[in-house]
């Protein structure tokens, strides 16, 4: 392992810095006086120097599809480094920043080959430049904090970052998550009210290297059909300012957490969601049990071709998700029951580039986001191996019955109902290699509706698929 271990950081490390001296040959003059400058001991240098904190983390992806019969199939290794400094906190302020790089060091064909197109792999770099190996760098993190209080981590910040809400958030199961730019802060100085919010203005969707304005940022993924049956076409033709997002979270008794989300799209939609959920503990054994509801409506108001709409002035939709489970407090493992139903008012939207849904029955691999008139049940179980707990294991087993692909009103990427098992293990390394995890994930989908015919648009990709992701992390 240690051999592995140095081979990994030889190759990302002599990359890293052919790159960064083919781009800034002055790097080493400018270094110098930096450090001349941080002689003195009382300076500003000094203190960010000392105090400041640098994080680096290494990346290796491998990433394989086996598709039906002879329909192509698809792997691909992905490499990568970053690093992130976050300054001290100097008179309530903070500064983040930080960056990464990948590289494809081995894949077969990702481009598309009509009438098929690479869907996971390609995922791994950058989806809109799939003969691009090298240069695939993205400034990530780069905002400017103030903190209200530090010991309860109340906050506003303005700039690029990460953020994880229930609905715009990371979707990291590729090489780099998803980030936001704007302005967002949090409020957590009552014991049983914590407020948060913000306004976005640009985003960078997992799976490129760009920044998208908020409406130019639909439809750099797949965008299926409109409910005319013909091929979407709304990318480059969204036109919105931003999003706003408020949320109110209640902690009104022990155990009970009621969280209010509102997403306002300028132009597109406001979509709300309520949840509320509640743990519960009887001798060796924790109860939980959660409740979601989300209502949509369209804020569309433009005359163009339906295609070139992302959501018609009239769509909406109502989705209602459930779960119930216990875990056995001394061993750590757990069972809960899952279910979620998309009514057939409209179609559930939500663009993929901003995050993955918050149902319960999600599952890695596949969404149901795009579709209406879904009941959707998975069951899952959760449990830690071995002496020590750092082998985990996640087996996942999901139903989910669609409308029909040829219901392009209900149906916007034509997917057919669909059975999903996943099987997943992850490893914490301790001691001298504390930092490194591994995760392995074998995911299989396969086709509930015997009656659709098999062809690109209803099979590749999306049933009788077998995907394996191998993922090995080193976090310092």
């Amino acid at each position: 392992m240690k051999r592995i271990l140095i081979y990994w950081f030889s190759v990302t490390a002599i990359v890293g810095s052919i790159k960064a001296q083919h781009q800034d040959p002055s790097w080493s003059v400018r270094r110098a006086i930096i450090n001349q400058q941080c002689i003195q001991a009382d300076s500003l240098c000094n203190v960010l120097h000392k105090m400041g904190t640098f994080e680096g983390h290494l990346r290796t992806f491998f990433m394989g599809t086996v598709n039906h019969e002879d329909y192509p199939d698809y792997y691909a290794l992905a490499m990568g480094g970053g690093l992130a400094y976050f300054s001290p906190v100097i008179k309530n302020f903070q500064v983040g920043m930080s960056g990464f790089i990948i590289y494809n060091m081995a894949s077969s064909h990702l481009g598309p080959q009509p009438p098929y197109t690479n869907r996971y792999e390609l995922g791994l770099f950058d989806i809109n430049n799939p003969d691009n190996h090298d240069d695939l760098d993205r400034l990530e993190d780069l905002y400017l904090r103030y903190y209200i209080s530090q010991e309860n981590h109340s906050y506003f910040q303005v700039g690029k970052f990460h953020l994880k809400t229930p609905l715009i958030n990371l979707q990291d199961g590729r090489m780099r998550p998803n980030l936001q730019q704007g302005i967002w802060g949090e409020w957590n100085e009552f014991k049983k009210i914590k407020l948060s919010g913000g306004w976005l203005w640009r985003t960078s969707p997992r799976s490129t290297i760009r920044w998208f304005d908020i409406g130019e940022s639909l439809g750099v993924y797949p965008g299926g059909r409109a409910t005319n049956g013909l091929k979407s076409a709304y990318a480059g033709n969204v036109k919105s300012d931003g999003i706003a997002i408020a949320n109110v979270t209640l902690l009104p008794v022990k155990g009970l957490e009621v969280q209010a989300w509102n997403y306002r799209v300028t132009n597109v939609f406001n979509t709300s969601l309520l949840k509320a959920e509640y743990k519960t503990r009887k001798n060796n054994k924790q109860w939980f049990v959660g409740m979601q509801y989300l209502t949509q409506h369209s804020l569309y108001s433009d005359t163009v071709a339906l295609e070139k709409q992302y959501t018609p002035a009239d769509e909406k939709a109502h989705a209602l998700s459930a779960r119930v489970g216990t875990t056995q407090v001394t061993r750590g493992d757990s069972w809960d029951l899952n279910y979620t139903r998309i009514t057939a008012h409209g179609r559930f939207l939500f663009p993929r580039e901003w995050g993955v849904e918050p149902f319960y029955t999600f599952m890695f691999r596949e969404r149901v986001e795009g579709a209406g008139d879904v009941h959707a049940i998975m069951l899952q179980n959760q449990r830690p191996l071995g002496k020590g707990k750092n082998l985990s294991l996640q087996t996942q087993g999901g139903v989910y019955w669609m409308p029909s692909v040829s219901n392009a009103v209900l149906n916007k990427y034509t997917m057919p109902g669909f059975y999903h098992i996943n099987v997943r293990a992850r490893y914490k390394f301790k001691g001298f290699m504390h930092g490194l995890q591994g995760d392995i994930m074998y995911s299989y989908k396969g086709n509930l509706d015997r009656n659709v015919e098999v062809s690109p648009a209803t099979y590749h990709n999306k049933v009788d698929a077998h995907l394996l992701s191998v993922v090995l992390d080193y976090y310092f």
